[in-house]
Formats: structure tokens, C-alpha cells, sequence
């Protein structure tokens, strides 16, 4: 993964270089406040992801799946505790993560459009949303804070074979439960996965930019999203969904 020198931090000029910072390396009051929102956000996104695939554990159609499901669920609250403990090295309790984490639209839009969870639904989630974290965490892989970048580095490989799980599985259900379904619940997926990334420019891009702590713009890494998975969805046969608003937000 070397993503060599970066257009996107051209726009904005970076003043800490990749992992230059640690623990214990002095902090400017806006590093350190932008480090653990960050830090809190990424926590919250891996608790989340576990708690959305821990009831399939046991609902899940076979046995190499519930295997398959029970894996990730601990990989995702490996990579929370991770996260947590980072935090704890820089005096935050465990318990107290969640006041440094702010509002993200993501988790409530997913609980308006899927309020049910079915298991095309569990498999879309794995094969877009997984993925799309992927590209999200490849920032927090290359960031200024040395124990981040690391703690990332150790855990993309998991997060990738989450996204090539729901890939596999994918195809399967295609020849159980046909196409059409299963074209269906891309449709409202591919939606969902989209807007993950928020608005094209952050409020906060310019920041996260000169403190090293990203790398890209939101945009950047859409775009990105988008080429990988219209390349994986033709892949198994299905047809890249239509948008009436080809623009952030994708509604």
C-alpha cells in the first residue's frame, strides 16, 4: 500500500509528516483535539460494524457462514479495543471515547432505509460499506500519529477480507435467491455507501490536511470507492444502480 507522494495534500500544505508524531511527542491543543475525535469516530464505526453482524451469528443460513460472521464480529471489536486503548495512552477512559466523537448522518441514515435487517442486507453491507472503510482507513494508515498509523496498518488486511467475504457469499445467493433480489438490495445499498463519505469538502478538510491526520478529500476517496466497486458489481453479474442525483447527497 504506497500511495507515493499525494496530489491532495498539495491544495493544503502539510506541516507534520507521516508517522512523526507519538505519545509522548509534545501536542498543540488542535492536534490533540483533532487526533481524538478522529480516534472516537473510527471507534464508534468499528463498534457499530460488530454490533450490526453480532445477531448473525446464529441467524445466518449455514454453517460457514455463522463461522464467517463470528470471525468478523471479533475482528471489529478487536479493532475498537485498539482504538480505545490508543485513546487510554493519551488519558481518555475507555468509557468516555464516545463524548469525543461527533455527529455522523451515516449511522442513522442506514437505521431509516434498513430498520430490518435481512441477509442480503448483511452481505451488501460486507461488500460495500466494508469496503468502503477500507478506503477510509487508508488515510488514518498514513496519518502524522504514529501509534494511529500502525494500530490501522495491522488491521486493513482484516477489513479487506471482510469486503471479499460479502463478494463471495454474494454470488452465492445471486443462484439461491435470483438476481432480481439481490439487484435490489445493491439499489438501496449503493445509495447508503455513497453518502458514507459525507459532503464532497468537509468542514474540517483543511485541518485534518495540514495536521496530517488525512490525506484526501472525502471526494478523493468516493471517487475512489466508486471505480473499485463498479469493477467488483460487474464482476458478479450485477448491474451498477442508477442515480437521479449523480451529486452528494446521492437521494
Amino acid at each position: 500500500m504506497d500511495l507515493g507522494n499525494n496530489e491532495a495534500q498539495t491544495e493544503t500544505q502539510c506541516n507534520y509528516a507521516r508517522e512523526s508524531i507519538d505519545a509522548n511527542s509534545p501536542m498543540t491543543e488542535e492536534y490533540r483535539r483533532t487526533l481524538l475525535r478522529l480516534m472516537a469516530n473510527q471507534a464508534y464505526g468499528e463498534h457499530h460494524a460488530s454490533c450490526l453482524y453480532q445477531p448473525w451469528i446464529n441467524r445466518a443460513p449455514g454453517v460457514n457462514e455463522r463461522c464467517i460472521i463470528s470471525k468478523i464480529v471479533c475482528e471489529e471489536l478487536s479493532h475498537w479495543r485498539g482504538i480505545v486503548e490508543l485513546m487510554g495512552e493519551l488519558g481518555i477512559p475507555w468509557d468516555k471515547v464516545r463524548s469525543y466523537q461527533s455527529f455522523h448522518h451515516f449511522y442513522p441514515l442506514v437505521r431509516l432505509y434498513v430498520p430490518v435487517m435481512k441477509w442480503t442486507d448483511v452481505l451488501m453491507s460486507t461488500f460495500l460499506i466494508d469496503r468502503a472503510a477500507f478506503f477510509m482507513l487508508e488515510d488514518y494508515a498514513y496519518s502524522s500519529y504514529t501509534p494511529w498509523a500502525k494500530t490501522v496498518q495491522a488491521s486493513l488486511e482484516e477489513e479487506e477480507e471482510h469486503g471479499q467475504f460479502g463478494m463471495e457469499f454474494l454470488s452465492d445467493q445471486i443462484e439461491n435467491l435470483g438476481l432480481p433480489l439481490v439487484q435490489k438490495a445493491l439499489n438501496k445499498w449503493w445509495r447508503i455507501a455513497l453518502n458514507m463519505y459525507g459532503p464532497p469538502k468537509s468542514r474540517h478538510h483543511d485541518t485534518y490536511l495540514r495536521l496530517g491526520l488525512k490525506f484526501r478529500s472525502n471526494e478523493d476517496r468516493r471517487q475512489i470507492f466508486i471505480a473499485d466497486s463498479m469493477q467488483r458489481i460487474e464482476e458478479v453479474s450485477l448491474t451498477i444502480p442508477k442515480l437521479i442525483h449523480n451529486r452528494y447527497p446521492y437521494f
